[in-house]
């Protein structure tokens, strides 16, 4: 079964985008158990950035 999950933008430190940045997709939750990471354009920081699964 795929369940939907949102990717936040971890940042790197210098600019909080975490809370703004929000990518959603989908995920197989009995293939893979780990938290999910991508790398994703992020418009504050304006790079691409590792985004990572949140709740």
């Amino acid at each position: 079964m795929r369940d939907i999950i949102k990717l936040i933008c971890s940042g790197d430190g210098k600019i909080s985008c975490s809370g703004n940045n929000l990518y959603s997709t989908t995920k197989n939750k009995k293939a893979s158990t780990k938290k999910l990471e991508l790398k994703k354009f992020c418009k504050y920081c304006r790079k691409h950035t590792l985004h990572r699964e949140s709740k």
